[in-house]
């Protein structure tokens, strides 16, 4: 008795070659590569701008510090550790205190006054990024437009 293809098949259990299950597992494998490399871009690049925006509230508390009026020179803090405790008295001028003066990568920020030519001064408040770049970023942004190199 000769059977037909289809009676072959109908007698058959169905399921997945070995071939099948192993080309689904790669490309699962090589979606979650590209996902993962995308995401650790991603994550980098919003610790930089964390690190950027934590430069503009440190300017914006040394600010304040010259600006206090317990502080008669209106001079600026000589280290960031003085926005926490002010040699003049009163209360630090970071809301997290030594955690706002960490960076994204564990290292502490650093500042220094730049002289301007009509005798002014600016601070610039700057870290660099330890992601292998060792990009500068400062308030004014990462890189070049970060002005460290002034």
């Amino acid at each position: 008795m000769l059977l037909t293809t289809a009676a072959r098949k109908s007698g058959r259990r169905a399921a997945f070659t070995l071939l099948e299950v192993l080309v689904v597992v790669a490309i699962i494998v090589i979606l979650a590569s590209v996902a993962t490399v995308a995401t650790t871009r991603y994550l980098e690049d919003a610790k930089k701008t964390k690190a950027q925006l934590a430069c503009k509230a440190i300017v914006q508390a040394i600010d304040s510090y010259k600006l206090n009026q317990a502080n008669t020179m209106q001079e600026a803090p000589s280290d960031l550790s003085q926005l926490l405790n002010p040699p003049f008295g009163g209360t630090g001028f970071l809301k997290n205190g030594q955690e706002d003066l960490m960076d994204p990568w564990g290292q502490q920020y650093q500042f220094k006054e730049i002289q301007q030519g009509d005798g002014s001064s600016t601070t610039l408040v700057f870290t660099h990024a330890k992601d292998g770049t060792n990009t500068p970023i400062s308030q004014y942004g990462t890189g070049q437009a970060s002005r460290v190199s002034q």
